[in-house]
């Protein structure tokens, strides 16, 4: 996992043609301003995708991970916590193929996620977002920017 503030996303765009593409397109627009749409990012099968609603308590949110796809979660407006765990020291209880989702139970790391944190989630990376923090706002709006994992490894054309 890379947690860090959207001022150094720079340092993060040499990684791979993904990441500077995704980056890009996150300081491109005030995603405060914009009405919740599914973005297409290019032609490599990078999507994005706005998320609007109320934090919960962390009994009312599960833990997961993906095989597929790379999560970028970008927090526009609010705050709570993001639950992390390295996936291999956590049970599993099924993978749902279609939504790319794994369920997972265990012990997390509780970190503050606060307006212009970014995190890069990565297949081994299990994760609960949406957990309510003591200065969690009533509501957080977040970008989700799903990168297909093949597409990290491709060398950068530019």
């Amino acid at each position: 996992m890379i947690f860090d503030e959207i001022t150094h996303f720079t340092m993060y765009t040499p990684l791979s043609r993904s990441f500077k593409d995704s980056f890009e397109f996150l300081m491109s627009r005030d995603f405060a301003l914009e009405k919740p749409q599914r973005y297409e990012i290019g032609s490599e099968g990078i999507y994005a995708i706005p998320q609007e609603y109320t934090p919960k308590k962390k009994a009312d949110r599960s833990i997961e991970s993906h095989h597929k796809y790379i999560d970028i979660q970008f927090m526009v407006e609010g705050e709570e916590y993001l639950g992390y765990a390295y996936k291999n020291n956590l049970k599993s209880c099924g993978y749902d193929k279609e939504h790319d989702t794994e369920i997972l139970t265990g012990d997390i790391t509780l970190l503050p996620f606060r307006k212009n944190h970014f995190a890069i989630l990565f297949p081994e990376d299990a994760h609960m977002p949406g957990v309510k923090s003591s200065g969690s706002t009533k509501t957080v709006k977040k970008i989700v920017i799903k990168v297909p994992v093949g597409e990290l490894l491709k060398k950068d054309e530019h």
